[in-house]
């Protein structure tokens, strides 16, 4: 697996369990379907740190939230791997309600840098804990 820093690396364990297994299998679908390696860019952070990229959610200091990097990925992979975690049946309990009454696993920003953001729905946060 591959990490766009040390510190996301190292938090990559303190997201919730079934994160961590909705995206080991979404990388397998990569690697494998496309010959790509993900590549995570955010995991767990701090208040401070969301303020300062604007977000809203507090998926990512609740532990259930990661984001992949997708600037090197064609749009068309990038849709068809968000289709593939986003539709799967097994995953469907975890997805969450987006602010447009979509539910889903995945969602691709284009704003503040190009990524995935990948989440579980806000039954499964962890309590707030400050790295």
């Amino acid at each position: 697996m591959k990490f766009k820093n040390e510190k996301d690396k190292e938090l990559f364990l303190c997201l919730h369990p079934v994160l961590i297994m909705i995206y080991a299998d979404l990388f397998h679908y990569a690697k494998f379907r496309h010959n790509i390696e993900l590549v995570v860019t955010s995991t767990v952070s701090t208040l401070a740190e969301d303020a300062s990229l604007g977000r809203i959610s507090p998926a990512h200091r609740e532990h259930r939230a990661l984001d992949i990097r997708t600037k090197d990925i064609d749009i068309f992979v990038v849709q068809e791997l968000l289709s593939y975690i986003n539709d799967k049946k097994e995953y469907s309990r975890y997805h969450y309600l987006s602010r447009n009454g979509e539910r889903r696993l995945a969602y691709y920003h284009t704003h503040r840098g190009e990524h995935i953001h990948l989440a579980i729905h806000s039954q499964f946060k962890k309590d707030y804990i400050d790295i």
